[in-house]
């Protein structure tokens, strides 16, 4: 029979196959010899660095996909599409509403206009504040004051629609919140409220 083990704190009899003292705890240290404990790996964090070029471009290309997505959802959410410039220029009639100095008509004077928009070309109608169809468009040229309750008066006869050319239109047929609006075959050139 072997002989026991003394613990070296307690002095408790050990087992000689123990490595830890039954009384203390503490590790006896002649009792077996440790087994060698392998050297550590190297850590992995961080990682060894890589060629900078590669992640340069990574990085370049992923912010640009994040950029272009960014603006479309701001393209989207603000309700707006990217349009690309056409070389025509842009189609609009300038108004200014007025009542007459009696009160009896609205006075619609054009303050800017297409370069050669022709008064049979452009029409005018006029809407309800429920939406209805007060006036159908009806071109310039056509509008007479006594069936349609409005007409044209062009600063220069015979030409094309310019700049101090007036529509008036009558306050009692087509009262204040009624909505005018002033289009050719192509596009709405000008809309508003009588008001």
């Amino acid at each position: 029979m072997s002989a026991m083990v003394a613990c070296p704190r307690c002095g408790a009899p050990n087992s000689p196959g123990n490595l830890f003292c039954s009384n203390c705890g503490i590790v006896l240290t002649g009792s077996v010899q440790p087994a060698a404990i392998p050297a550590p790996y190297p850590p992995m964090w961080p990682p060894a660095p890589r060629s900078t070029s590669n992640l340069t471009a990574v990085l370049v290309v992923l912010v640009i996909v994040i950029l272009v997505a960014l603006a479309g959802v701001a393209a989207v959410f603000l309700g707006r599409q990217i349009q690309v410039p056409t070389t025509s220029p842009a189609r609009a009639v300038g108004v200014f509403v007025a009542r007459s100095a009696d009160g009896t008509n609205w006075t619609l004077t054009i303050t800017s206009a297409p370069t050669a928009l022709s008064p049979s070309a452009a029409k005018l109608s006029i809407v309800t504040s429920l939406g209805a169809s007060a006036l159908a468009p009806t071109p310039f040229v056509s509008l007479n004051y006594i069936s349609d309750k409005a007409a044209y008066f062009q600063s220069q006869p015979g030409g094309p629609v310019a700049v101090g050319d007036r529509l008036l239109i009558s306050t009692t047929t087509y009262p204040m919140g009624y909505f005018y609006r002033i289009s050719d075959s192509i596009s709405v050139l000008a809309d508003g409220t009588l008001q």
